[in-house]
């Protein structure tokens, strides 16, 4: 069953108002989704701010098809969105979703490949 944008839509405004645990840069992917101009548009600028990011694309699993949109945010989207999946899967490997595997793990290796792709 497909999932169409008005759900997707609906989704988006639930975790807006419902999630504690948002950021700017999770802030930008929802606003993005609601086809408004973010106020702000960082990219997660760390590990802790990618984790957000990936609870919102957890809550509202339909995004992940529109992860094109956060591209046109601007320049940093657009790399951090073409290197996605591998910050993710290092971040997985790392910490796992929400600090899963442990927060005391400092997610040193997720740090390092955010910093790496922004320079």
């Amino acid at each position: 069953m497909m999932i169409d944008d008005h759900e997707m839509k609906e989704k988006v405004i639930t975790w807006i108002f419902e999630d504690k645990d948002t950021g700017v840069s999770s802030i930008a992917m929802a606003a993005t989704l609601l086809d408004r101009k973010p106020r702000r548009t960082n990219t997660p600028s760390d590990p802790s701010d990618f984790n957000r990011c990936l609870l919102f694309l957890d809550a509202v699993p339909e995004a992940r098809k529109s992860m094109h949109k956060f591209a046109n945010i601007n320049n940093d989207w657009a790399t951090l969105v073409a290197n996605w999946d591998k910050i993710e899967q290092c971040f997985l490997d790392e910490v796992g979703l929400n600090w899963s595997k442990g927060r005391t793990i400092h997610a040193k290796k997720t740090f390092d490949l955010m910093r790496d792709l922004a320079s």
